[in-house]
């Protein structure tokens, strides 16, 4: 197992081969789907309960198929894809109560990922230590944010957070253009 860091050429050449010529319309439409969500978070909000609900009840089939050709008879074989179904179903039956569930994801992972930045702080003593805190805070407050306005807070919190992610994917893939541009220079 390569535990080494990649550096920045082989990351910009990574994603250049990933997206290839489509690299500019792909930031485009992430930067303005990021906007449309931030002028819109409740729409946002229930498309990704729609796509999260799609991706679980695709799983749910593809398991139901898998378990099918492996000719798996007993109830624990089945349990898993009737679950993704069901899951997937409700998300899409009640999607205020699949953005609420979305909101608690949310919740559980900025608490994690605070709890990371909060002991990085200690491993890194010198340079970054305080990012790593500052990045815990903020992750805290966040957290503590959907907390106390869950769940009615997610329908607006959830499509706000998107909302911003994709603009900064967005942003991120035209700086890997524009460095992949500036190389071939």
């Amino acid at each position: 197992m390569n535990n080494q860091i990649p550096d920045l050429p082989t990351i910009v050449e990574a994603e250049r081969k990933m997206f290839g010529k489509y690299l500019l319309p792909i930031a485009i439409a992430l930067i303005v789907i990021g906007l449309f969500g931030l002028l819109s978070p409740v729409i946002l909000s229930a498309v990704t309960d729609g796509v999260l609900a799609a991706i679980l009840i695709m799983a749910g089939f593809t398991w139901i198929i898998h378990s099918y050709q492996m000719h798996q008879h007993q109830l624990a074989d089945w349990l898993k894809p009737v679950l993704l179904l069901i899951t997937g179903g409700i998300m899409i039956a009640l999607p205020n109560a699949g953005i609420a569930a979305i909101g608690l994801m949310f919740i559980l992972y900025f608490v994690l990922d605070a709890y990371r930045n909060f002991t990085q702080s200690n491993t890194h003593a010198g340079h970054g230590r305080g990012w790593f805190i500052f990045s815990g805070v903020i992750d805290i407050a966040i957290a503590i944010l959907f907390f106390v306005t869950w769940p009615q807070g997610s329908l607006i919190l959830v499509g706000i957070f998107v909302g911003v992610n994709l603009i900064f994917d967005g942003i991120i893939l035209l700086m890997l253009r524009n460095a992949v541009a500036g190389d071939h220079k």
